[in-house]
């Protein structure tokens, strides 16, 4: 596996299903590359937290009323990173096309270079590993973004994409 053009890349951004390793990889392969990880889960947890004073999130927290304003953080994030010359991951699922075309939009708008990693791992092994979270998802989303997946491709507007198959 080559990942020399990935680290030149202003963007990269690891998908795949909860389960798959996306966070795993990322700080395998990138935590010593200078480069800044940008997760929706942890903002998630983070205003939940700060909002509650203190009170632990978990997966049963998870409200989508508040990816609004999540969706938004993470956009005014990887913005102000990218306006101060940072090279960035963004670790989320994004298993869909409609569900990258935020971070293609960003990437587009600020004349930045973007790539896709996807870690393809069976949805068998993603909720084996799930149960043994201390915090898993519930199977039903898992099961659900399963059926949505659509393999990220460069015609979507990636310089680079890897498929990670069984990872």
């Amino acid at each position: 596996m080559d990942l020399a053009k990935f680290y030149k890349l202003d963007i990269v951004l690891v998908c795949g299903l909860p389960g798959s390793g996306k966070s795993q990889f990322a700080a395998q392969f990138f935590a010593d590359t200078g480069r800044d990880r940008v997760n929706r889960k942890e903002i998630h947890r983070l205003l939940y937290e700060m909002i509650h004073f203190g009170k632990k999130w978990t997966e049963k927290e998870f409200d989508a009323l508040d990816d609004f304003l999540v969706k938004h953080v993470e956009r005014k994030i990887i913005e102000h990173l990218l306006q101060n010359s940072q090279k960035i991951l963004v670790d989320n699922t994004s298993v869909s096309e409609s569900s990258r075309k935020t971070y293609l939009g960003i990437a587009h708008q600020m004349h930045k270079s973007i790539g896709a990693i996807f870690l393809h791992t069976p949805p068998a092994t993603c909720l084996q590993r799930n149960r043994s979270r201390e915090d898993p998802v519930p199977e039903r989303v898992i099961s659900n973004l399963a059926a949505e997946i659509d393999l990220p491709r460069s015609e979507e507007g990636f310089r680079e994409v890897l498929i990670l198959k069984d990872y």
